[in-house]
């Protein structure tokens, strides 16, 4: 059963029209016809099944609330250019990230600067939830340095873990309510940086013996944390 996005999801019985991006996938694409069923999500937990009725319309069937995930993953990036960084998004929000947040580190690459950067990525975003049935949409946070990043996210955050290939392999945590996972651009963050880093009680980490794309780093290690989470909580 595919699934659609729709920001204000009716209650059951109402029948209601698609936006016209994704009906226009869902009628012209995908030829949905009279009597089919389709999910919908309106990426704040709210899920939903509708049938597919007249006049390419939609009548919900049912409709629930998924509880937000007890533990919640913050993704700290430096952004690696176009086409990875798309690439990333989405697999982030196949894999169930919490939030995603470039940033500005001494070996960043330029971030992009069309004005419809923000809106691109989030469109990207929410294709990976309808794709995997994420019922969140990631939150897409802007740029911020390193310095303000850490000032924001890990100030007193026992829970908080940066990529090193010197690093030890992510360990059991506290699951405090939050996880934080820091991945550096193409080589890496700067041996400052990394003190600085350490300094704040983030702890260098590494997630395999080889070295990986910003983008690979970023969703391997979000994964590992998700699941160590996940095998803690139960």
């Amino acid at each position: 059963m595919h699934s659609f996005y729709s920001p204000d999801i009716p209650e059951p019985g109402i029948t209601f029209e698609l936006d016209e991006r994704d009906s226009k996938h869902l009628f012209k694409t995908l030829r949905g016809r009279r009597g089919e069923s389709v999910g919908l999500l309106d990426g704040r937990g709210t899920v939903a099944c509708a049938e597919i009725s007249e006049n390419n319309k939609l009548t919900v069937v049912s409709k629930t609330t998924e509880p937000e995930p007890s533990v919640k993953l913050h993704l700290l990036v430096a952004a690696p250019r176009r086409n990875p960084m798309e690439q990333m998004l989405r697999q982030c929000a196949e894999i169930g990230v919490w939030s995603i947040t470039p940033i500005l580190t001494e070996r960043s690459v330029a971030l992009p600067s069309s004005e419809n950067t923000p809106e691109r990525w989030r469109n990207i975003l929410l294709e990976g939830c309808k794709q995997s049935r994420n019922p969140f949409i990631p939150e897409l946070s802007t740029a911020l340095t390193l310095k303000d990043a850490i000032d924001k996210h890990c100030q007193g955050q026992t829970d908080a873990f940066f990529g090193a290939p010197s690093g030890t392999p992510i360990q059991p945590f506290a699951t405090s309510g939050s996880l934080i996972w820091m991945v550096g651009p193409e080589g890496g963050f700067s041996s400052a940086e990394e003190a600085m880093l350490c300094a704040c009680g983030v702890r260098p980490s590494r997630i395999g013996e080889r070295i990986m794309r910003v983008e690979t780093a970023a969703i391997c290690g979000a994964a590992i944390l998700i699941n160590l989470a996940e095998d803690y909580e139960k």
